[in-house]
């Protein structure tokens, strides 16, 4: 049984201390009212243990983190047993004895004592901030209101597979171009430090002039051995400032709006940022969240900082009494974006709106992932290529100058 400290005031007064073994909260503050006092506050003491936690293993767990593919496990499992119609202490204990990561087992576990001792599922849940993000507090807390969590738990399910789905596209799309840069910075290196020298001192050693490319050839690897670490400095320093940089609000806000602006990528970052923001807003107001709390908890969730603090302003702008459409209007959003949430407003379907742009967006993102790998790859070939290419020409030039 847990040990709890309370303060209270007496009949006369005085302010009283001290400590009392209970289920729960309301099982002190009842045996407090019946002893004829007046409650002040009642916290629970944490038992002694390792690291604030009651064993090792248990702070070990604590340093681990929860993948967002366990998550939707246990969010579909809550969700099933739930529309079973399982008790949720019940379904929190059951779902303990599936779940393999310590950090999620040792929250459920947390999680499954706290509502045996009265607590609601949304407030045990903020006890738990690295485990669950605030949109799904947010939406257990509307589920609660509703008594609608089995839905709130598949929703939240499906809004971590279209999230998760998006970030491993976008990884793929760049596994390949990422292996073939480092391909050709390789190649080059190769060519620089072991052929094109030998090649050099055979040419110079024949005592005629070479062709043009041949000489700006040995010229540029001539440079780039004298130079390399001197440009390998160079581009640290500016990746090292570019970092710093980003660190700063102003600076990361500025360098995230250069990206909305680059060719293809800007494209890129766009059609993802409005699948994520659409799609997470459809959801909380459809589980009964407000414009004004969805807008700050979709905010978080958006990594690029211009459509952040675009979300951020536009929840102050509607509480003042602001349309959602104007809000949220942003240069760089889409105008089908503010067009269709205008339409969805004066509808009163603004739900289905957002809900359908986000099902578009994803959409779009599928499309652009496969147009950018497909034009990656002939691109990176036509580099590569054209290295190794320039390099034969550059020789057969000078065999054919020292031939004739």
């Amino acid at each position: 049984m847990p040990m709890f400290a309370y303060q209270a005031l007496s009949r006369t007064g005085e302010e009283l201390a001290g400590k009392m073994q209970a289920d729960n909260t309301n099982a002190v503050a009842q045996a407090l009212r019946t002893e004829g006092l007046r409650v002040l506050d009642i916290k629970e003491k944490k038992q002694a243990g390792f690291l604030g936690q009651e064993n090792f293993s248990d702070w070990l767990a604590t340093q681990r983190s929860v993948s967002t593919d366990g998550l939707i496990f246990f969010y579909r499992q809550m969700a099933f047993m739930l529309r079973a119609g399982l008790p949720l202490a019940e379904c929190l204990k059951l779902s303990g004895n599936q779940v393999a990561n310590p950090r999620l087992n040792l929250a459920l576990r947390t999680l499954h004592r706290d509502i045996e001792r009265g607590h609601s599922l949304s407030s045990a849940l903020r006890k738990h901030p690295d485990v669950f993000s605030e949109m799904a507090i947010n939406l257990v807390v509307a589920g609660e209101s509703t008594g609608e969590l089995d839905v709130i738990m598949e929703r939240l399910a499906v809004h971590l597979e279209k999230r998760s789905q998006l970030r491993k596209q976008m990884l793929n799309a760049m596994i390949y171009p990422i292996v073939v840069v480092l391909a050709a910075i390789g190649v080059a290196i190769f060519m620089v430090v072991s052929i094109i020298p030998k090649f050099a001192t055979f040419l110079q050693g024949q005592g005629k002039p070479l062709p043009a490319s041949t000489q700006m050839l040995i010229d540029g690897a001539q440079a780039i051995r004298v130079h390399g670490l001197t440009i390998i400095g160079v581009l640290i320093v500016v990746l090292m400032a570019i970092f710093v940089l980003y660190r700063t609000n102003d600076g990361r806000k500025g360098i995230d709006r250069l990206l909305l602006y680059m060719p293809i990528f800007g494209n890129f970052i766009i059609t993802g940022s409005m699948a994520q923001m659409n799609w997470a807003l459809s959801i909380l107001l459809r589980s009964g969240v407000t414009v004004f709390d969805g807008l700050k908890i979709t905010a978080d969730l958006i990594s690029n900082r211009v459509f952040s603090d675009r979300l951020k302003a536009a929840s102050e702008l509607v509480m003042a009494g602001r349309d959602l459409s104007s809000s949220i209007h942003e240069p760089a959003m889409p105008a089908l974006v503010t067009q269709m949430v205008a339409i969805g407003e004066k509808t009163g379907s603004l739900d289905r709106v957002l809900q359908e742009l986000g099902t578009y967006y994803q959409g779009l993102m599928e499309i652009a992932i496969k147009r950018l790998t497909a034009m990656i790859e002939p691109a990176m070939i036509l580099i590569i290529g054209g290295m190794v290419g320039f390099v034969y020409y550059a020789f057969f030039q000078a065999l054919f100058a020292l031939a004739g």
